[in-house]
């Protein structure tokens, strides 16, 4: 357990960060911020913010505002106990250095498996898939506030580990098969 109490998940994490570092603070925009999200992951989780934020808000990490407008807008805020989880997370060395959730790194064994040519394949056509969304992330990252903008710039710079690992693979198959013939192209 952590000084504030209470371990936040990533997504919860991700919520307060949301509400305190980039001012978001409704639901609806949090959950529109997931849905927009470059990464895959995060946007598959914006049907889970408004059961995470009624979990921060039971173990008063965020209060909630009395709704306000026509749309009864309710204003989301960090408490001082939802601050301290906040940094907490932030700074856990231990969960922030671990590798996560990563489709990379879970498929990269399989595509050693594959025969020759589908790996070719394979390695080409992730390898284009990565650099569209490297070029789409360089300009998308000039668009934003200093929080995203690092975790962006983290994107960028691990879809470029990405592929030059991409780059490795594709060489040592072509190396292990050159003048072997059509036998080692199955």
């Amino acid at each position: 357990m952590q000084e504030s109490g209470y371990e936040l998940t990533e997504l919860e994490g991700a919520i307060l960060s949301e509400i305190y570092h980039r001012k978001r603070d409704t639901a609806f925009q949090i959950r529109r911020a997931f849905q927009v999200s470059p990464s895959l992951e995060w946007s598959g989780s914006a049907g889970a913010v408004y059961p995470a934020i009624k979990r921060l808000e039971k173990r008063e990490l965020l209060s909630l505002g009395e709704p306000e407008g026509g749309r009864k807008t309710v204003r989301l805020k960090v408490t001082p106990v939802g601050k301290a989880a906040l940094i907490d997370w932030a700074c856990d060395p231990m969960r922030a250095a671990s590798v996560g959730l990563d489709p990379f790194r879970l498929r990269s064994g399989i595509w050693g498996t594959l025969g020759r040519d589908k790996r070719l394949q394979t390695y080409h056509d992730i390898s284009a898939s990565i650099q569209e969304n490297i070029d789409f992330l360089q300009d998308y990252v000039k668009t934003l506030d200093d929080v995203e903008r690092a975790r962006v710039q983290l994107s960028i710079e691990y879809q470029n580990l990405r592929l030059r690992w991409l780059a490795l693979q594709l060489k040592s198959v072509k190396d292990s098969t050159a003048g072997r013939g059509d036998s080692a192209r199955k």
